[in-house]
């Protein structure tokens, strides 16, 4: 058996002398408090009447020391789900931020896409253009006759010319 007397000497076990979370010792305690309370309604449904204080008092003064324990470790459960759940909804919504970030990114994105596309088409008919005349000019030049020779007998015939 443990040495508690009522709820001040439960709270002064799980909550100030533990060394551990004082949140666990918090929960702890409700969780023997319910128990109690339980305890209490079972009692007023058999005997018809709420238990007594000394009838509390000897109830506290019943629990082993393994009632402690217990509620201590169903406490710490209950810390780890709610921290497992609280986890989970930090993700979740991390994760919808994210979503909604690349989405935004892309429907903003694509409305730069027709500007971009356009000056690409534009860019690409000058660059054809380009291409062409510079096909243009060598195919004149290559049917024109470019050897050094006929250019040397243009050139003299245009000097002599102007003679």
């Amino acid at each position: 058996m443990c040495s508690i007397s009522g709820p001040e000497d439960t709270y002064r076990k799980l909550v100030q002398q533990t060394e551990g979370n004082w949140l666990r010792g918090l929960i702890a305690f409700a969780l023997l408090e319910e128990q109690k309370i339980e305890w209490m309604r079972h009692m007023e449904s058999t005997s018809g009447a709420l238990p007594t204080g000394d009838q509390v008092r000897r109830w506290y003064q019943h629990q082993p020391e393994s009632a402690l324990r217990r509620v201590q470790g169903a406490a710490e459960v209950v810390l780890n789900e709610y921290s497992d759940a609280l986890t989970e909804s930090i993700e979740k919504g991390y994760r919808k931020e994210v979503i909604d970030r690349v989405v935004i990114s892309t429907i903003r994105s694509s409305k730069k896409f027709w500007p971009t596309f356009i000056a690409n088409i534009a860019a690409g008919c000058v660059a054809a253009l380009l291409f062409s005349s510079l096909l243009v000019l060598l195919t004149i030049i290559v049917f024109r006759d470019p050897s050094p020779i006929a250019m040397i007998k243009q050139v003299q015939e245009t000097y002599d010319g102007k003679q």
